[in-house]
């Protein structure tokens, strides 16, 4: 895979610098060039045309059910179900059958509407083999059964957890993709309210931070090379959530990412939300907050939901190891 950076060279130490930008090609070979195209090919068909209207959310959950469980899984991670409270979670652990000394608190994507544990075991079981980590991931309430802020309020309880069974939170860490990346952030900045310890990494894959294309946007021109995403869900997620305007977690955008754990962001360049992903990696940088956006080109919502079948999605949730594991450093 050849890489090239926005920043003044490609060493790993410039990327490590608050605001570096890395773009990824498409690791050269035929068998990832064919596995990518049939990817790409079996979301456009069977999967992005059931995601979003007019189909109902018992839908969009089946669908997205159906064609994760299609995707591998590492097997050198076990799952275990469990309970917090109202929530029921999935724990991830490494098959050695020693307790991790690291864990991270996985939010699911799914548009706050869809989505699961066991939709996201191919990113969430090797993130744990990568790691050596507990991989905590709630399946926490969805809309439009539960509204905002339902969902930010079950992955707070879920960290709470964490601590309380005595990982220290310089050892934690929240990742999460899609919607579950704009959880990340939030939940992060709930725990800040809260006067909790923050974790010491965040890691977002797609995320998304605002429903509706960004001022000067390059969304629209990318809707047609997305084969997962298509802008009238947006309308469709917004009505099951109801969120209040005037609640001080409703917008991502208008938070203060000053004191934020160093975070890293990974988008596809094929993709609708590509500019939530360089909104973070800009607007944390001006606060001050450490960030890098990494940029794979060619690459779609969430690829990193393929791993085991195409080497880019294997080196995408590699370096998100390579970066919990920099910034745990204990």
């Amino acid at each position: 895979m050849t890489t090239a950076t926005l920043v003044a060279s490609t060493s790993d130490s410039d990327v490590r610098q608050a605001g570096a930008v890395r773009h990824y090609d498409p690791p050269e070979g035929a068998r990832e060039a064919l596995m990518a195209a049939l990817m790409r090919g079996a979301l456009r068909m069977s999967l992005k045309p059931f995601l979003g209207p007019p189909w109902p959310f018992a839908v969009q959950r089946a669908a997205l059910l159906m064609g994760s469980s299609l995707m591998p899984q590492d097997g050198r991670a076990h799952v275990e179900a469990d309970r917090i409270a109202h929530i029921p979670v999935e724990r991830i652990r490494p098959r050695t059958g020693q307790r991790p000394r690291h864990a991270v608190l996985y939010m699911h994507g799914g548009a706050f509407v869809a989505g699961s544990p066991r939709t996201h075991r191919s990113i969430t079981r090797r993130l744990c083999a990568l790691t050596g980590a507990e991989v905590l991931v709630p399946h926490y309430r969805l809309a439009p059964e539960h509204p905002f802020p339902a969902q930010i309020e079950d992955g707070v309880l879920a960290y709470k957890q964490l601590l309380a069974e005595g990982y220290p939170a310089e050892r934690l860490a929240i990742a999460g993709d899609s919607a579950g990346g704009h959880l990340t952030l939030m939940v992060t900045v709930a725990l800040r309210a809260a006067g909790l310890p923050l974790p010491a990494s965040m890691v977002m894959m797609s995320p998304a931070f605002s429903l509706q294309p960004l001022p000067n946007t390059t969304a629209y021109e990318r809707e047609s090379r997305d084969p997962m995403i298509r802008q009238g869900w947006a309308l469709d997620v917004e009505r099951a959530l109801r969120v209040p305007h005037e609640h001080p977690l409703a917008d991502p955008m208008q938070q203060d990412l000053r004191g934020l754990p160093p975070a890293l962001v990974q988008v596809g360049d094929d993709e609708v939300l590509f500019d939530n992903a360089v909104w973070y990696n800009d607007a944390a940088t001006r606060a001050g907050s450490h960030s890098e956006l990494e940029i794979y080109l060619k690459r779609w919502h969430v690829f990193q939901a393929h791993a085991g079948l195409m080497s880019s999605a294997d080196q995408a949730l590699a370096r998100q190891a390579e970066f919990l594991q920099r910034c745990w450093r204990v």
